[in-house]
């Protein structure tokens, strides 16, 4: 006598389910990811940006202007210790006005980030469709495989059942703040990383100019000692200093504000 098992043909269909859904889950991840990119995009190209974008293209342009200028300063001054020393001391001033003109576009970018990417309302009884097609999480589904057995539906009661119970419109309204977090946080992060390459440049600009002022501190050793010399490598030293300063507390406030900045994380994440 041969016995047939009903419970094969279940668990086959189950784990068929589980199949499906992690599908589903991988689309509409891959689909999140899209929507993010796509809105940060259009987010950092709207107009509430082009202000601080063209703050930050002047600052840039004012680096070029500096590197140049630095041609002409080392075959100028290339024996003059005093020149050099005075000629290093306004290119760190004009250093220093570019980072912070740079900080500040960059902060205003920042607040906007959360102004600019804010959803619309939404239409009363129109639904997610991405929430409402969003497939339980993997491993509840394989729990599901496992043997977990579903809770009777009589078993919802009071403050439960209300909160399983699916509104549109409230849906509608927690996926579409979700993008919104996620872009937001996405445009923070890549203002915050084109904040962090420009320090990188300015640092190893700031750089090369330490090694010159050192040199130039050298050859103003063996000669004879005056106090304008020593005055234009203590202006350099201080404008130096105050140059520094402003870089880091960019950084600063770049890491506070996206401290996912130089991170590789994901979009969907």
């Amino acid at each position: 006598m041969n016995i047939t098992s009903s419970a094969a043909p279940a668990t086959r269909q189950t784990y068929a389910q589980l199949m499906q859904a992690r599908e589903a889950a991988s689309q509409a991840a891959a689909t999140r990811k899209a929507k993010i990119a796509e809105e940060t995009g259009k987010t950092l190209s709207s107009a509430s940006f082009s202000g601080p974008e063209h703050q930050k293209a002047q600052a840039k342009a004012k680096l070029q202007q500096i590197i140049e200028w630095l041609k002409i300063v080392k075959k100028l001054y290339a024996n003059d210790p005093k020149g050099m020393a005075k000629a290093l001391a306004q290119v760190f001033k004009d250093l220093k006005a570019a980072v912070k003109a740079y900080r500040d576009a960059g902060g205003k970018e920042m607040s906007l980030s959360g102004a600019a990417t804010a959803p619309p309302p939404v239409a009363a009884g129109q639904e997610n469709k991405e929430a409402a097609e969003a497939p339980d999480a993997p491993d509840a589904v394989e729990g599901a495989v496992e043997g977990a057995e579903p809770t009777p539906s009589g078993e919802e009661t009071g403050a439960d059942a209300d909160d399983a119970s699916t509104d549109p419109e409230k849906t509608a309204a927690a996926g579409g703040a979700s993008i919104y977090e996620a872009v937001a946080r996405e445009v923070r992060k890549s203002v915050g990383e084109d904040g962090l390459d420009f320090l990188k440049f300015v640092r190893g600009l700031t750089q090369d100019l330490t090694d010159l002022l050192a040199t130039a501190r050298g050859q103003a050793t063996i000669r004879k000692k005056d106090k304008a010399t020593d005055k234009a490598f203590e202006e350099a030293d201080k404008a130096l200093k105050s140059l520094n300063e402003e870089m880091t507390g960019m950084e600063r406030d770049i890491r506070q504000a996206a401290p996912e900045a130089g991170m590789r994380l994901s979009l969907a994440a």
